[in-house]
């Protein structure tokens, strides 16, 4: 079970790095907080893993909700910061899933005769 200090150090830090870097000309806020909090959503929700583990992954999920939210669930949803929290939310599990199951694929069946 995660120590709540070092949940509350893992928010306490985002939260205030995200209010840093919305200071910055260019910066999508909506985007930005939405990304935030679906990968806090997700770190909070990854108790088994270790805290450095779930910095990194916490580090992914905000620059892959940021950067590729909308163009992925920009259709679904009309506002940014919900396709941001969404995709954030979902991309490591997505990816860990596609890791593995290309672990799982035998190429010597596509290139074996039938």
């Amino acid at each position: 079970m995660a120590e709540p200090a070092s949940s509350t150090t893992v928010a306490a830090v985002t939260a205030t790095g995200v209010t840093l870097v919305s200071f910055f000309h260019g910066i999508d806020a909506n985007a930005l907080i939405g990304a935030t909090a679906g990968s806090s959503l997700f770190v909070m929700s990854a108790k088994d893993l270790k805290i450095i583990t779930r910095l990194v992954y916490l580090l992914i999920s905000l620059f892959m909700g940021y950067t590729s939210g909308e163009a992925v669930l920009g259709h679904i949803f009309s506002e940014r910061a919900i396709s941001s929290f969404v995709f954030s939310a979902c991309v490591i599990g997505l990816g860990l899933k596609l890791i593995n199951s290309v672990d799982q694929i035998d190429i010597n069946n596509w290139f074996r005769p039938k």
